[in-house]
């Protein structure tokens, strides 16, 4: 791509490189340090005419949490509620290449999941408090 001063790099991150929601710490972190790899080399590279752009998306209708592993390391084996309720993997796709075609930065893709994103940076302590009432509720 630097050879020839073209091209366009893809990173899938996750609506949770954006905002943080309880037992998912390590997923969380994961994708927060995607977003600040690939905006920083979006600034190194967009003068050789090479595009970067982040995929944040939210839920989609995939296996992963079946085929997850729990703390012991083995196979999870459950449909998670979010997945189970997601966007299908063809509207992900459809989302993604508009967005690379767009020439996008970053692009969110999902359902209602995505108004997090949104409440998270309108009311920060609104949202922590609400995200941490859920959290209580869900341990007890």
């Amino acid at each position: 791509m630097l050879e020839k001063k073209s091209g366009h790099i893809v990173a899938i991150s996750s609506v949770l490189g954006k905002i943080a929601l309880p037992e998912r710490s390590m997923y969380a972190a994961s994708k927060h340090a995607l977003h600040g790899f690939f905006d920083s080399l979006r600034i190194e590279v967009f003068r050789k005419n090479i595009g970067v752009t982040v995929v944040c998306p939210g839920y989609v209708k995939t296996n992963i949490s079946i085929n997850a592993l729990d703390a012991e390391g083995k196979r999870y084996g459950k449909m998670d509620k979010g997945q189970k309720n997601g966007i299908t993997p063809q509207k992900c796709a459809r989302g993604i290449i508009n967005a690379i075609r767009s020439n996008k930065d970053e692009v969110f893709i999902g359902g209602k999941e995505l108004l997090a994103i949104t409440f998270s940076r309108l009311f920060p302590r609104l949202f922590m408090y609400v995200v941490k009432r859920v959290a209580s509720k869900n341990t007890h």
